[in-house]
């Protein structure tokens, strides 16, 4: 059975890039979290040492790069049928989910702060902006 894409809508190609590019990021965020705050210098200390940390932590990271992986396959697609001043803006919208998943995830210890929730007013009224010139 062959399955065409020609016909698939905009939003399908972008919305799955833009889910996924986030979920990426608070994937990879809270594999690093499970580090303990010690990160990369931490990993590449104990390289010989299999902790359950750093397994842990190997989980999430490799879960967000499985992520990227797929919503770079979707974003492709999405190049190959609509214009580029369109749809690049529409990226913009996975700061929007990253902010509302970094705090709403009790895992990853972030706040809601007036700054940061005007400036996400600001990028969804500019997306909207883009998305309505012609």
């Amino acid at each position: 059975m062959n399955i065409s894409t020609k016909n698939w809508p905009l939003s399908l190609f972008i919305g799955c890039s833009i889910v996924l590019s986030a979920g990426a990021q608070l994937l990879m965020k809270a594999g690093m979290l499970e580090l303990d705050h010690t990160g990369i210098a931490y990993i590449l200390e104990n390289i010989p040492v299999v902790s359950a940390d750093l397994l842990s932590a190997a989980v999430w990271v490799l879960a967000g790069l499985v992520f990227y992986a797929i919503s770079m396959l979707f974003w492709m697609a999405a190049l190959s049928r609509y214009e580029l001043s369109l749809a690049y803006p529409l990226l913009s919208l996975s700061y929007v989910l990253v902010y509302l998943g970094a705090v709403l995830w009790p895992r990853l210890h972030e706040t809601v702060s007036i700054p940061k929730t005007v400036g996400i007013l600001f990028i969804l009224a500019g997306v909207f902006l883009v998305t309505r010139t012609k």
